[in-house]
């Protein structure tokens, strides 16, 4: 099959190199520089101490887009735009994998056949502009949006190492990932403390435990307690990463608040339901970003 994937951060990098094991990759990216450092000294992913050489062909984005058996955007939600007006009559199948749920609302506009959506459980960090660290195994799940999920059975036949999963009801999924990033991204942002800290830490659970119920409200989630068991399953599998949201605030970059917490504030907002640590979180994370910026 022939795959091309939109944006050469840490996850768009990811899914290159491993979909490249069986497939022809192209891996769309937003610099010539980018380009030129993958199609010259290939791109490499990182296991601990491993280091595998990837055969993909990088094209910078502004060349052309191709017609592709699957196209995955993989860029991040704030990106969203600027990846979407390469592909407005672009045919392909699409698959998006945005953290939040604003991404649902754009996709919703476009004519493509074939739409999906996707969450991805695996850690990634971005060492260079041709090397990608996997920093934590874990699934990605699909759900189809427009169109038989059927289409993308090729995807179930990759390793253990890069598992896919099939699941019937979008919105289910992405509120589930919605949550566990409303939660454990914003904490450990602004506590600047590793994923696990928020279970060790009787305090930094006292805050997990409190920003969960308020959220569990707003977003009216039942059974409550399994969506609960589910991020404390997530804090203890990934107990030594850092969260991308607070990698982001380390480099001074711009963070994913606005489609996460922000979404979950707009929705409280509508509903008039409370909101204070939602709120709070979100504009301590907002400061930190613009101090960033300064």
């Amino acid at each position: 099959m022939n795959i091309g994937i939109i944006g050469g951060g840490a996850v768009g990098m990811l899914f290159a190199g491993f979909l490249s094991d069986r497939h022809e990759v192209t891996l769309y990216t937003r610099t010539k520089e980018q380009a030129s450092a993958i199609n010259g000294k290939g791109l490499q992913i990182l296991r601990g101490h491993h280091k595998k050489k990837k055969n993909v062909k990088a094209v910078h984005i502004q060349e052309r887009i191709e017609e592709e058996d699957l196209l995955i955007v993989a860029v991040k939600q704030y990106d969203l735009g600027s990846a979407l007006s390469y592909i407005q009559t672009n045919k392909s199948p699409l698959l998006f994998v945005q953290n939040g749920f604003a991404h649902v609302e754009r996709v919703s506009r476009l004519h493509n056949e074939y739409i999906y959506l996707g969450v991805v459980e695996h850690g990634a960090r971005r060492h260079d502009l041709h090397t990608v660290e996997h920093t934590g195994t874990g699934l990605t799940k699909i759900a189809a949006y427009r169109g038989s999920i059927d289409k993308l059975d090729f995807l179930m036949e990759h390793s253990e190492e890069f598992p896919f999963s099939f699941l019937e009801d979008y919105h289910k999924m992405l509120i589930e990932k919605l949550v566990v990033n409303a939660v454990i991204n914003p904490l450990t942002a602004i506590l600047g403390v590793k994923n696990g800290d928020l279970l060790s830490n009787p305090y930094f659970h006292e805050l997990f435990q409190r920003l969960f119920n308020e959220i569990a409200i707003i977003l009216e989630l039942e059974p409550a307690s399994l969506y609960q068991e589910h991020i404390e399953h997530v804090c203890r599998a990934t107990s030594n990463n850092q969260s991308s949201m607070l990698k982001d605030l380390e480099r001074g970059k711009q963070t994913e608040i606005d489609s996460i917490l922000g979404y979950i504030l707009s929705a409280a907002r509508t509903e008039g339901k409370p909101h204070q640590l939602t709120h709070t979180l979100y504009t301590m994370v907002k400061g930190r970003e613009k101090r960033g910026e300064d």
